[in-house]
């Protein structure tokens, strides 16, 4: 509040701060309240003094009414500034029991303070000492640790001699081994060489394991070594035959696994093989390749594996092997069937045998299955073995009733190994065929293809021109395998001497396949083949170079012909050139006659009529009346002047002379001479092209 007197200029020559100057011009709105709430009390008393000095004023009723108006209006500010005092004593009454309470808890807090900062001082202490504790150990620890250190270093570097010693004992081992897989390959490369094309072996069926149907009081037939066996009948003759090598019954799988090796090796080294069981039935043959469960439908435990479960194992997991492709195919009454494809009507599908290649070899669509371990390789050969067909006969409870034909061709190479079960020659009184029907079917057509393969062997045998193979579709099938496969025969025989005949005619079956070699008839085959073939090879090339000649020489007629016709051409062009020539030579001549017979007349006309009325002469330049006067020749053109005729020396007459020349040329108006040239020019017939 400044009063009226005191303005800006006074409070800043009397020094206020420039705060309180700023307060005294912009109040705040409660400071401006409380200051009209003064001014108007100072008025009023201000008001109150002038009457008592000056007396009342002239309405002094409504002058009294506004100061009690304003005095009232002081009172109740004053009543409200009371209350709101009383209510700002009792907020700071309550905010002095607030800064009390505040007061206790600030106190509390610095009494948790200080604990606190006991107990961080404590732990700090206990800190220290852990620190310090921890320190030493670790500086313990890393003194053993670089110790550690220091050891495995030296360890390290005795290790890493030892691998450097162990890495040159392992390159002298490497070579070493490259030196015997050369040495193991050319090995095997002599031994492959050294198999003859065809081996014989001969294995027997143990006794005991005919069981119950072994016959009583049979003392046996056979009397064996390493490489011959003795056939004894009942009758007590004797028979001798000779094979490459005689298993007994104490031979194992394994051990004819071992035997048959060659021939499974030759397979990984890129060659072809064929191991094939003959024998009667009953003799062992399907145990041989399938083992003693070739279905794999008995117990794992009581399983034997067959020759060929080892040699797909050898050649899928062995050393030098890989994927193969497996084909499984039956020769079912003279029928060849799928075993790996889908069954048609609950048999194995038949095959057409029709088709053949350029070489004359039967093509067959059979199903290849592609494996590449030996688990997938069984479940093949166990799917394609159920799949066979079999039947129980009085010799054996369970007889293939077909050949089946086991072919494995490797993936990266030409190998390929053919391993053949065929089914065992019978006697149909024997067995219980002969009773008619589907057993008597079966046995005639295996007996059937066993007697064409005898046949086909004794053919080669004989060396004869014609080799019966497609009397069978056994043979049909095994053509082309026989002819360039080493082939190994394992001929199966019983020990006993009942069965001394069946015996003798598979050794003496076993006997002629040992004396064949089919790879040097077919090798001779092979040769004859491709001497016909280089030979219609010569011959077509001789016919084909024979119509080469003949089409040249028709088309050198035809090019001396052509070469006729356009001399004749050219003869006929040259002599119309000629004429052309002497047509444009005669209308030249008659050209340069028709202007010197123009010019001739003209000079003679020009003479005539200045002879008779002309001062100047025939030389003179005299215009005639009605004609246009003649020109001089340009400069430097010489004009020819012809030759005056013997016969113009006489006296000119009227008319002009007749040209010598009128007669070949057509009449001209004589009165224009200067004209006639262009006339006849014009009337000249013009010359050809």
């Amino acid at each position: 509040f400044l009063p009226p007197s005191r303005g800006r200029d006074n409070c800043r020559s009397e020094g206020w701060p420039v705060s309180t100057m700023a307060a005294a011009v912009a109040p705040s709105p409660a400071a401006a309240e409380q200051l009209l709430a003064s001014w108007r009390v100072v008025e009023a008393v201000r008001t109150l003094r002038k009457w008592s000095i000056e007396g009342p004023p002239t309405n002094p009723r409504a002058a009294a009414g506004a100061v009690a108006s304003e005095l009232d209006i002081y009172v109740e500010e004053q009543q409200q500034e009371a209350s709101e005092l009383q209510a700002l004593r009792a907020l700071a009454s309550e905010s002095a029991r607030r800064a009390e309470a505040l007061e206790a808890e600030a106190s509390e807090a610095r009494a948790e303070l200080e604990r606190r900062d006991d107990e961080e001082r404590r732990l700090l202490t206990r800190l220290t000492v852990s620190m310090a504790t921890r320190s030493a150990i670790l500086q313990v620890g890393a003194r053993h640790l670089q110790m550690e250190v220091e050891e495995g270093a030296s360890r390290l570097e005795a290790t890493r001699l030892e691998v450097e010693r162990r890495d040159a004992q392992l390159q002298v081992q490497q070579h070493e081994l490259t030196s015997l897989k050369q040495q193991h390959s050319a090995l095997c490369l002599q031994v492959r060489e050294s198999i003859p094309p065809v081996s014989v072996m001969c294995r027997v069926r143990p006794s005991e394991s005919y069981g119950a149907k072994a016959p009583a009081n049979d003392q046996g037939g056979l009397v064996a070594d390493s490489q011959e066996i003795t056939v004894e009948d009942p009758s007590g003759r004797s028979r001798k035959f000779r094979m490459d090598r005689i298993l007994d019954g104490g031979v194992s799988q394994e051990e004819v696994l071992g035997v048959a090796a060659p021939w499974v090796e030759s397979f990984t080294r890129g060659g072809t093989a064929c191991v094939l069981a003959y024998g009667a039935t009953g003799s062992g043959k399907t145990y041989t390749l399938q083992g003693s469960d070739g279905c794999g439908t008995g117990p794992a435990e009581q399983r034997v594996l067959g020759l060929s479960h080892h040699a797909l194992r050898r050649i899928i997991d062995g050393p030098g092997g890989g994927a193969v492709r497996l084909s499984i195919l039956e020769v079912y009454c003279d029928q060849i069937r799928d075993l790996l494809a889908l069954p048609q009507e609950g048999s194995p599908p038949a095959l057409q045998c029709s088709r053949r290649d350029a070489q004359g070899r039967m093509v067959l669509e059979e199903v290849e299955v592609e494996v590449d371990s030996f688990a997938k390789a069984e479940e093949v050969l166990q799917r394609g073995y159920a799949a066979r067909a079999t039947d129980a006969t009085l010799c054996n409870e369970r007889s293939s009733r077909s050949h089946i034909v086991l072919t494995a061709r490797s993936t990266t190479s030409d190998g390929q190994l053919v391993l053949v079960d065929l089914a065992g020659s019978e006697n149909v009184h024997k067995s219980g065929a002969d009773e008619g029907g589907k057993l008597l079917t079966e046995a005639k057509a295996i007996n059937k293809s066993l007697s064409a393969l005898a046949d086909v062997v004794e053919a080669i045998a004989k060396r004869q021109a014609f080799v019966p193979y497609r009397n069978s579709r056994l043979t049909m099938l095994l053509e082309e395998i026989l002819g360039q496969a080493k082939i190994l025969l394992f001929v199966h025989v019983s020990p006993f001497g009942v069965d001394a005949p069946v015996t003798s005619h598979s050794l003496t079956f076993a006997g002629r396949v040992r004396s064949v070699d089919f790879g040097a008839q077919m090798l001779r085959k092979d040769q004859e083949q491709r001497l016909k073939s280089e030979h219609t090879r010569s011959m077509d090339a001789n016919r084909r170079l024979e119509s080469m000649i003949d089409q040249l020489r028709k088309e050198l007629a035809d090019l001396h012909k052509e070469k006729k016709e356009q001399k004749q051409q050219m003869a006929q062009l040259s002599e119309q050139l000629r004429e052309q020539q002497r047509e444009v030579t005669k209308e030249k001549e008659l050209r340069s006659r028709l202007e010197a017979a123009g010019r001739g007349a003209e000079s003679r006309g020009a003479c005539a009529d200045a002879g008779s009325g002309g001062a100047a002469g025939c030389g003179g330049s005299a215009v005639v009346p009605g004609q246009k006067p003649r020109t001089a020749p340009p400069t430097g053109v010489r004009r020819r002047v012809p030759t005056p005729h013997p016969g113009l020396n006489r006296p000119l007459r009227d008319t002009p002379r007749e040209s010598p020349f009128a007669a070949s040329i057509p009449a001209a108006a004589p009165a224009a001479p200067t004209a006639a040239p262009d006339a006849a020019l014009e009337a000249a017939p013009a010359p050809a092209a």
